[in-house]
């Protein structure tokens, strides 16, 4: 049942990896639903500050592929209150929302393909082994190209949501020991011994800015020494950038609430796909009104090719 995810990641990661993206016509923009609820006829736009057309709204009510992506390696109590909290929530969500189930240690791997069937999905959650190292940081450029593909092929609003216990210092690559000059006393990486995180950070910010694709994550074991602090600082800026959300929870107990939230802000996220023309920048930033209320929406994107 994976052959669907399996024959679209394989052209989306090289076309990734080749960093080459068709003619954009339009961006589709996620934005979060509000109280009251967003009136799908009644968004507007602008682009760059000038008014652009609304070509296509998908609302909370609309079909959804849900990416959920494991991450997990840690304590089993908190992987078992993080499984049972997600397949309770997903078995809630409309027929119409498909989810699939995919892992991310060492590369992104399809567990089971989008589907309907709450139970098939369930069993894919349950069989999941928590091992290895943490790969959230190495495979969500590969999550979120995955994402743009659907997008672009199914016409339906697609969102990402991690679930991880991800610690900083459980990467492969280690992020935790910036080179000092050991001649030089006053060598920036004294005294910032977070750089290699937030510089990593940063190239995921600038690679992800191209993405249409909002990523969400439920992150299930908050780190408070500095290194891991920034790496979570990380994590939020780059959901938020997205137009997602994510949630970190302090304790087993908070677990249930944050799936709760996060499936919930996924599943009814806003896609309203906008017009693109004569911009002549690298970048483009959009605005959306629905009525006389702002509406809260991924904002910044790279036009790069």
């Amino acid at each position: 049942m994976r052959t669907f995810l399996l024959a679209l990641l394989v052209p989306c990661l090289l076309s990734a990896a080749e960093g080459r993206r068709p003619l954009r016509t339009q961006l589709r923009v996620a934005a979060a639903e509000q109280d009251p609820p967003l009136d799908s006829a009644a968004f507007k736009a602008t682009l760059d500050g000038n008014p652009t057309k609304v070509l296509r709204v998908r609302g909370p009510k609309d079909d959804l592929i849900l990416l959920i992506v494991l991450d997990l390696t840690g304590d089993l109590t908190l992987v078992d209150a993080a499984r049972n909290a997600l397949t309770e929530r997903i078995a809630a969500l409309p027929k119409n929302n498909w989810v699939a189930v995919l892992k991310s240690q060492d590369i992104l791997q399809v567990i089971q393909d989008p589907s309907p069937d709450r139970d098939r999905v369930a069993v894919a959650i349950r069989d999941y082994a928590p091992t290895g190292k943490a790969g959230l940081l190495t495979t969500i450029e590969s999550a979120a190209s995955l994402g743009d593909g659907l997008l672009g092929r199914t016409n339906v609003r697609v969102a990402v949501l991690y679930v991880t216990d991800s610690n900083i210092y459980n990467y492969r690559e280690d992020f935790t020991n910036p080179v000092i000059n050991s001649s030089d006393s006053r060598d920036l990486s004294r005294r910032f011994p977070d750089q290699l995180i937030r510089e990593k950070i940063q190239k995921l910010s600038d690679s992800l800015a191209a993405s249409e694709t909002p990523l969400f994550f439920v992150h299930l074991n908050y780190f408070s020494d500095p290194i891991n602090e920034a790496y979570q600082r990380g994590l939020m800026q780059l959901v938020e950038e997205s137009g997602g959300a994510g949630a970190f929870c302090r304790s087993r107990g908070e677990i249930p609430d944050a799936v709760e939230k996060i499936v919930a802000a996924a599943a009814t996220h806003w896609s309203v796909a906008v017009e693109l023309r004569s911009v002549k920048s690298r970048t483009a930033t959009v605005d959306l009104s629905n009525g006389d209320r702002d509406v809260r929406a991924r904002a910044r994107f790279s036009l790069r090719k």
